[in-house]
């Protein structure tokens, strides 16, 4: 006599196998995530030679804010889309997350047939999106390792990889960069340079210096701009090429931005209880106070503390904060504006999303790039388009600020375009609070006494 035990596992085997699938496929492009990318690393390293190339698309903050998600998410498909029509059956093609994507290429030692590879992937993205009834562009940066020079096991060869993506984005984007040594050195760098930072805001190492801005209709003083300085113990005075670009992506960004805010007004406070007038006090924004829900509180707060009219405070945003903003930003800087506090865009004209974000953006005023004022008296073409700029910031409602104006041939092309104010070294370089006010401001008594043009809002100073 026999008894039997008999159990349909169909169905526990077909949840098992969704299950594994789940933990290997991205949803969204259903390409191999990470996790099976680690897991085809580790195989592959162990047999032969490989490369791996990591991925980025320039511009896509800027579809999912101004298109939407949906249309991002459309966005990613169609670039996984074309990845594995670039490749063909040449390469093992991921979605890490977010718009980060890598290819792994086995049995492959040859930087050429990389550079190959990396080449009809720039082509493949020379064609637009056609998403929603929209033609969308966007590009890619390319970060390239390989085994074994540069890796020996899975982990080592993702960090390489993501290194030399990071050096891609830093020369702007839309290139390829393979895995240098020298890239390791300058990441580890990067990492003392942030525990730095963080230890100089507690040690009051921080200092602002300040920057005439004037008006080219009669060269009164109407502003100046902040700008950050870096007292180091061993290095010395420290300008902000040294540290800015580690300090935007330190957690404690936020609150030096803060701290400059608070210390800007304190100083256009102080000189206006001195009898040296309000002047306006120019502070840019990093893209950690735009993410930050505390943006109107801050800097509301620091206005009643220092008892500074709101007109005096002018905000800069560049294009770089602009395209990772919030709806939350956008929310605080009307209110902000609304108020009165100015807020310029900084940089105007070397990006490609400028225009599109004059009127998304409650903006005051339009600072040109200094590239475009270099050369203004000697170039026509540059002439036109700073001329065409003031025209359009005219209708918008808009006042324009030159930058990087050095001599009197700028400034008289820049009179002659109808150009509203300019700073730059003709007018004085960055200098400490005390050597402004000694230097370009004078107590209002003391220019009555001497017959000079002079009132609490409108502060005189010469052309040099």
């Amino acid at each position: 006599m026999f008894g039997a035990l008999i159990r349909d596992v169909t169905d526990r085997s077909r949840a098992r196998r969704r299950l594994e699938h789940l933990a290997h496929c991205d949803m969204l492009t259903s390409l191999p995530n990470r996790n099976a990318l680690q897991a085809r690393l580790t195989d592959a390293i162990g047999t032969s030679p490989c490369a791996l190339m990591m991925l980025d698309l320039d511009g896509f903050k800027h579809v999912n804010d101004s298109l939407g998600h949906a249309i991002g998410d459309e966005l990613l498909a169609a670039v996984a889309t074309r990845l594995c029509n670039a490749l063909g059956d040449g390469g093992f093609v991921a979605r890490l997350g977010g718009d980060e994507f890598a290819i792994l290429i086995t049995d492959c030692a040859d930087p050429i047939l990389l550079d190959r590879i990396a080449a009809r992937i720039f082509a493949s993205f020379q064609t637009s999106f056609e998403l929603a009834g929209q033609s969308v562009f966007v590009e890619t940066s390319i970060g390239i390792a390989m085994t074994p020079n540069d890796a020996v096991s899975a982990g080592q060869l993702l960090s390489s990889a993501d290194l030399a993506l990071y050096n891609a984005k830093g020369e702007g984007g839309g290139t390829r960069t393979f895995f240098a040594r020298a890239m390791q050195t300058r990441s580890e760098q990067r990492v003392r340079l942030g525990v730095e930072l963080r230890a100089a805001l507690a040690r009051h190492e921080f200092e602002l210096w300040y920057q005439p801005q004037v008006s080219l209709a009669d060269g009164h003083l109407v502003g100046v701009e902040a700008l950050l300085r870096w007292r180091h113990p061993v290095h010395g005075l420290l300008q902000p090429h040294a540290f800015i670009d580690v300090l935007e992506k330190n957690t404690v960004a936020e609150s030096v931005g803060d701290w400059i805010i608070d210390s800007a007004c304190s100083t256009a406070a102080e000189w206006k209880r001195r009898g040296l007038g309000n002047v306006r006090m120019g502070v840019n924004l990093f893209p950690a106070q735009l993410r930050s829900d505390r943006l109107f509180e801050t800097v509301t707060s620091a206005l009643t503390r220092h008892d500074l009219q709101a007109h005096q405070l002018e905000l800069e945003i560049t294009e770089t904060t602009v395209l990772r903003h919030s709806t939350q930003s956008t929310k605080a800087l009307r209110k902000l504006k609304a108020r009165g506090v100015g807020v310029a865009f900084d940089d105007f004209g070397t990006g490609f999303a400028s225009l599109s974000l004059l009127q998304k953006y409650p903006l005051t005023r339009l600072k040109i790039d200094r590239s475009f004022v270099a050369q203004i008296d000697r170039k026509a073409g540059d002439a036109a388009i700073v001329g065409a700029v003031v025209a359009m910031a005219r209708s918008l409602g808009l006042t324009v600020i030159a930058e990087g104006v050095e001599s009197g041939g700028q400034e008289d092309v820049l009179i002659s375009l109808g150009c509203d104010e300019a700073q730059g070294y003709r007018y004085g370089r960055p200098m400490t609070a005390e050597a402004l006010a000694g230097r370009y401001l004078r107590p209002v008594e003391q220019a009555a006494d001497r017959g000079a043009h002079c009132d609490q809002d409108s502060l005189i100073t010469t052309r040099r």
